[in-house]
């Protein structure tokens, strides 16, 4: 981002070249004053002809790699490569009624084409993902994103540099709701200034994850398209720091995508349809709501992410901050709950096809070359000049294919996880009384063990840190059993109320008190989407005395995952 903070402070001396050069160039070329009065008139067709003309000047009849990578960084020859790209992409009538239409139109584009790294960042955001629309090179742009762009800058002078210009022009280019929605998108899309800044404030409020700092705007108009509504977005990230802080690690939160229960979603909880993603999670659903949950808790996150479509299956797609892990070791972007690239399909190309393009953008300054070249080829004539360019440009395009190879070649091995065992002992020091209250916290367990379903469960209860700070524990979603003892010295013989801070995200969950083999209570935890709560007061008799509680899942049938942060024993009437 630096370079291009530094290439952006270039703008005001390109238009100091331009202006310097206007009174040698030929009539008609290129320059400040001719530019100022094509966005003044909003008749652009004129300086395009001669932005073309200008470039066939001064491009060699012979172009070598040397010489054309030598023009793409003189900085007044990709200001009017830029330009001439601008306006035949958006089209000089069309560029034209835009500018006529407001005079913050006018001052916005006297802004925007006065700055080759803007519009570098612009125009390559929109390059199609792939090769064969890169080569057909027909896609055209919209001045509806330049209109929300211009009203981000009037509403926020941060957005005319760094991480933010990148946020606003992402907005522009994919606002609110312009994909699929899928389950649980909101009813009405999101407002894309208000989009703009809700990134904008929870970046600031470090409530992102850390890969969100270093995204190209291709990268970031993945996130801020979402469909789900700004509510939505601001639980599920509370929902995962509460119920599951460790799928932050290595930003893993889209392994929160096996929370959505795979069912025939319950009607109970979808009275109007998929409105809200607090019933995706809490109802479930078949693919197609897992796919949107994966989506939309990846994006809530600041993580890029799209909609795949496999053979009658739905999955997601994301970029990961640490490619060697798995699916797919070695890819940045990976294709997850599903079968894989080869039968994938997304943005409308096949899995492979996609996958390939993207590789080929982290490699930004070769990816801009090849770009900036294809671009200047279409203007040139005849068509022999253009085909020398492209030649230009393939090699280049050849070295990236050799490094993507090198690359690949020396990806490491992921490593393979240990079979699970038991943690440690925690406390073997009995939990007394303070003011009439047994405080025990979650971790404190002396024991952990439990039964399996299948294969990848652990036969104990986790241990994480809350993210609030300490620790709590967690028990496995469809455990055949699963338990945690805890040394408690019980003042006195009689009756206790016992309550829990725990998160569960589907309904009917509750954790059982043992005193032996004996159930002695079993505590509700009702529903909040996955936040904390401190569940009713349950009855139940102990005798006085140092004594072993366990808590445990239902041994009679399948919890859905439940968090414990503590839980507080005090006598009944006291």
């Amino acid at each position: 981002m630096k370079s291009a903070t530094r290439s952006i402070s270039h703008s005001a001396m390109v238009a100091t070249l331009l202006c310097s050069l206007s009174a040698c160039l030929q009539a008609g070329e290129p320059n400040a004053s001719a530019l100022d009065a094509a966005i003044k008139s909003g008749e652009f067709s004129e300086y395009l002809t001669d932005a073309n003309a200008w470039l066939e000047q001064k491009t060699p009849a012979k172009p070598t790699e040397a010489a054309l990578v030598a023009l793409l960084k003189d900085p007044v020859y990709r200001t009017v490569l830029d330009q001439r790209q601008f306006i035949a992409k958006t089209g000089a009538d069309q560029l034209g009624a835009f500018a006529k239409a407001d005079p913050n139109n006018r001052e916005f584009l006297g802004w925007l084409m006065n700055s080759a790294p803007v519009m570098d960042l612009y125009l390559e955001a929109n390059v199609p993902i792939g090769l064969s629309a890169r080569e057909a090179n027909t896609y055209t742009l919209d001045t509806a994103a330049l209109d929300i762009w211009k009203w981000i800058l009037k509403t926020d002078p941060d957005a005319r540099d760094g991480i933010y210009l990148k946020l606003a022009i992402a907005t522009g280019i994919a606002p609110p709701g312009s994909v699929n929605i899928g389950a649980g998108g909101a009813a009405k899309h999101a407002d894309p200034i208000e989009r703009y800044m809700y990134y904008k404030n929870a970046y600031q409020n470090k409530e992102l994850l850390p890969s969100f700092d270093n995204l190209s705007v291709w990268e970031y108009s993945r996130i801020v398209s979402s469909g789900a509504s700004h509510d939505d977005l601001t639980w599920a990230r509370d929902m995962v720091n509460t119920f599951r802080p460790d799928l932050r690690d290595k930003e893993r939160v889209v392994r929160s995508t096996s929370l959505v229960w795979r069912r025939a979603a319950p009607k109970q909880f979808y009275p109007n349809g998929y409105v809200t993603f607090r019933n995706v999670l809490a109802g479930g659903g078949k693919c197609g709501p897992k796919s949107s949950w994966g989506v939309m808790v990846n994006q809530a996150f600041g993580v890029p992410a799209i909609g795949v479509g496999q053979p009658r299956h739905a999955c997601v797609a994301y970029k990961a901050a640490y490619p060697e892990n798995q699916p797919q070791p070695g890819h940045a972007w990976k294709v997850d709950y599903g079968r894989g690239w080869q039968v994938s399909k997304l943005l409308g190309l096949k899995g492979e096809v996609f996958l390939a393009g993207v590789v080929e953008r982290e490699y930004a300054a070769d990816f801009s070359q090849v770009e900036h070249l294809r671009w200047l080829a279409a203007a040139l004539s005849p068509a022999d000049r253009a085909t020398a360019v492209m030649a230009v440009a393939e090699s280049i395009r050849d070295s990236v294919a050799v490094k993507i190879a090198a690359a690949a070649a020396s990806t490491p091995e992921t490593s393979v996880p240990k079979p699970a065992s038991e943690p440690d002992p925690r406390s073997t020091i009995p939990n007394k009384a303070v003011d009439g209250v047994i405080h025990v916290e979650a971790a404190s367990f002396a024991k952990t063990g439990g039964k399996i379903s299948w294969g990848g469960q652990k036969p104990y209860v986790e241990v994480f840190d809350c993210y609030a700070g300490g620790k709590q524990v967690y028990f496995e979603q469809q455990m055949t059993e699963q338990w945690a003892d805890y040394i408690v010295d019980v003042p006195s013989s009689g009756t206790y109320h016992i309550v829990m801070k725990a998160a569960c995200v589907n309904e009917d969950q509750s954790l059982d008190v043992c005193s032996g083999t004996n159930v002695v209570a079993t505590v509700p935890i009702s529903l909040e989407f996955g936040l904390w709560v401190q569940t009713s007061p349950v009855e139940l008799k102990l005798e006085n005395g140092v004594q072993i509680l366990r808590i445990q899942t239902s041994t009679k049938q399948h919890m859905r995952g439940i968090a414990l942060r503590w839980f507080e024993l005090k006598a009944k009437g006291k």
